[in-house]
């Protein structure tokens, strides 16, 4: 019976192994994705209808257009098949499509349909979990709040005075890598007319603060051009 304190431990180490600091995000390659243009494998993946349940199909990829690269991805769930819901995906480049996932336990993700998909699968495929707020910080690019608006204050949290208030897509945000739980530091530019109009003396204003970017339903609070100007 002594054993048996060690095999508990060893139980709940292996599932800190697959546990993260974060529930949502993005399915992504870990090095250079061989297809284009959703971040599926060729060989499909796996769905569950729990962590550690029954399988219950596969995700794979739509058909090929004449240039031999993919738009669409199907999903085969107890024998019928249908087009991959679009809230199941995220444009993460020009018309480059990523998984979204909404939970994750016990070393399986959730996607929004409710299927599940095992995490050493994905790693066994070259793709990886990466958080929204890791994602976010590393897209090069310049954000605008989500509806209504985002409040930009002088600390990470709503204890700290407000700056002002970024609505719409004349408040460019800039992440940086400074980060606190939900909250990120951004600096802001304010624009008379947004860049891609291409005039000159565009900004009117800068700011430098924080903001919330992840929503209490770990979701991104900003949005992006995902096809530029």
């Amino acid at each position: 019976m002594k054993s048996l304190p060690l095999i508990i431990l060893f139980i709940i180490s292996s599932n800190a192994i697959f546990s993260q600091e974060f529930k949502a995000g993005l399915i992504m390659p870990n090095e250079e994705f061989k297809l284009c243009c959703v971040y599926i494998p060729s060989s499909g993946l796996k769905i569950y209808d729990k962590p550690n349940g029954k399988t219950q199909g596969q995700i794979y990829l739509g058909k090929a257009d004449d240039n031999n690269e993919f738009y669409t991805a199907i999903i085969e769930k107890n024998g019928i098949e249908k087009e991959l819901e679009y809230q199941n995906l995220e444009m993460v480049g020009y018309e480059v499509m990523a998984l979204v996932f909404v939970d994750s336990k016990f070393g399986f993700v959730k996607l929004n349909n409710g299927c599940w998909i095992n995490s050493e699968e994905l790693k066994s495929k070259n793709l990886r979990l990466i958080s929204w707020m890791d994602y976010a910080i590393k897209k090069d690019t310049e954000w605008y709040a989500n509806k209504p608006g985002l409040n930009l204050r002088k600390g990470p949290s709503t204890d700290f005075e407000k700056i002002t208030t970024l609505k719409g897509d004349l408040f460019g945000i800039k992440l940086t890598a400074e980060k606190k739980g939900k909250w990120s530091k951004v600096k802001v530019t304010i624009y008379r007319k947004h860049p891609c109009s291409g005039e000159d003396n565009l900004v009117i204003k800068t700011y430098s603060g924080w903001i919330k970017l992840i929503s209490e339903e770990e979701t991104l609070n900003v949005w992006n051009y995902g096809k530029g100007c």
